[in-house]
């Protein structure tokens, strides 16, 4: 085994201050609606004691190693976990540096693996740069196989092929911009997540506030006109527009992506820098998503869905490009993914399916309102609001949904709210499934299904009712033998 090491001292006071805040900043709340500021001071006294000595264990306690074709972590203050982490499992490695570790000049490491989920196998929170490096280069470098003429080994991929070392230079280089940058945050959808975190602390911390100044804030709110309180609600819209903005700014910031012939390096981040590797090998699907806000502007977003690399704010994925306009998608797929740079003729839902997608969306808002306006009389009839807006989606559903195949890509795209399109390819999948209903057999339609591995071990997409021809020549070009797959088409 090699030299066994420990992170850099400094991983003691950024594992403090990470729990410090968690637990100071609740209790910093309810001291100050209750004016026990007093008592929170003394209480951030020992927890500053208590999270130090906690967080200097964890570091002693954390050890590893690199050796030639693994990681070695040991770990556990009570209970100690040996755990080695071979370097053929490793699909994605993800480097950061957080405002704590800028201000050490450290990144942090989080190593993802094959059926590892959502959670890193392995995080190092405090390490320099340039270890970060060589722990990339050593568990994302193929293994040697092969042996050349002169009786060295020589690298191999996933497919047996020889492969160089990991390059220092990039081929391409390709990056978000400030104009796409801006566009991203005014159209971001993280304005509602803004709005429910404050709603939540709001109602975390209703509970302390003094019953006086819910009295004070009633009879202010019963004296003021309805048009200054609408006045109001959109001034806090506008604010949660400008903070989710401001964070997507922050998230997103020099945004670039390095390729090279084996691998991309997507960097982001303007406060915390984020850096992630992905072989292309690992990638099993592309994922072209145009949302309801994006999409009348032309926006569209990339995903990636890859054995290791996603996370949890992007649904286990792995975001390729946050905004590009999509006359430009075509010239980002040759730069960045040229393999997955294709053309994709759909083969549409038939009309006889409309009534489907009508009827799947309408249903429960028709059901609803009619109970609404029972009970409740002309005020239910609001609820024809919700049907209109149903009925518009329902159609956009179904106009978006199809599917197409040739060679060894397949692509498939449907709308739930927002229009989604997957790019496939035939080795990728690891199986495929052809739905029929006893209503879809009526009207010959069939649900067509695909199974990618991604970062929670696997991902489905599926679109609905689309002819039963259709995905039956899915169906048999994906079971079609590999020697005439050039010819085949769906």
């Amino acid at each position: 085994m090699n030299e066994v090491k420990r992170q850099h001292v400094a991983a003691i006071f950024i594992n403090a201050a990470k729990g410090l805040f968690q637990l100071a900043v609740p209790f910093a709340i309810v001291a100050f609606f209750q004016g026990l500021l007093w008592l929170f001071f003394l209480a951030l006294a020992g927890l500053i004691l208590v999270s130090i000595g906690f967080s200097w264990l964890s570091w002693y306690k954390f050890r590893y190693s690199l050796e030639e074709g693994e990681l070695y972590v040991e770990q556990g203050v009570f209970v100690k976990k040996k755990r080695y982490i071979q370097k053929k499992r490793v699909q994605a490695i993800n480097i950061s540096a957080g405002v704590l570790q800028r201000i050490f000049g450290l990144v942090k490491v989080n190593i993802d693996t094959a059926g590892g989920g959502m959670e890193a196998e392995a995080e190092l929170v405090a390490v320099t740069k340039k270890e970060a490096d060589s722990i990339r280069t050593l568990l994302l470098k193929e293994p040697r196989a092969a042996t050349q003429p002169n009786g060295e080994e020589e690298d191999m991929n996933d497919e047996g092929e020889p492969l160089d070392e990991i390059e220092q230079t990039p081929r391409t280089v390709w990056q978000l911009g400030k104009r796409r940058l801006v566009y991203t945050a005014l159209t971001s959808s993280s304005v509602g997540l803004v709005l429910s975190a404050v709603i939540a602390l709001l109602s975390q911390t209703a509970q302390f506030i003094p019953d006086s100044i819910y009295e004070d804030t009633f009879e202010t709110v019963v004296s003021l006109s309805m048009l200054l309180l609408i006045g109001m609600a959109i001034v806090v819209l506008i604010l949660s527009w400008f903070i989710s903005s401001i964070i997507t700014i922050v998230t997103y910031g020099n945004f670039h992506i390095e390729t090279y012939d084996k691998e991309m390096v997507i960097q982001r981040g303007l406060l915390e820098k984020r850096q992630l590797t992905l072989a292309y090998s690992r990638i099993t699907a592309i994922r072209v998503s145009r949302s309801v806000i994006r999409q009348p502007f032309g926006f569209v977003s990339v995903y990636v869905e890859s054995a290791g690399g996603g996370n949890n704010n992007e649904q286990g994925s792995t975001l390729l490009v946050p905004l590009i306009h999509k006359r430009d998608l075509q010239g980002f797929l040759e730069t960045v993914v040229p393999d997955y740079a294709i053309d994709t003729p759909l083969t549409a839902a038939p009309a006889r399916a409309a009534r489907r997608f009508f009827i799947r969306m309408l249903i429960i808002p028709v059901l609803l309102t009619a109970a609404a306006v029972y009970f409740w009389g002309w005020i239910g009839s609001l609820g024809l609001i919700v049907i209109a807006v149903a009925s518009i989606l329902a159609w956009f559903q179904y106009k978006d949904a199809g599917a197409g195949a040739e060679g060894e890509f397949v692509w498939l795209r449907y709308r739930t709210i927002g229009q989604s399109l997957i790019i496939s390819r035939k080795r990728k999948i690891q199986s495929i499934a052809k739905q029929v209903s006893w209503l879809q057999k009526r009207k010959e339609l069939a649900t067509f299904e695909l199974h990618v591995q991604s970062s929670m071990a696997g991902k489905s997409f599926a679109v609905k009712d689309i002819g039963h021809d259709t995905s039956h020549e899915l169906y048999k070009w994906y079971s079609y033998q590999d020697s005439h797959d050039s010819t085949r088409k769906v």
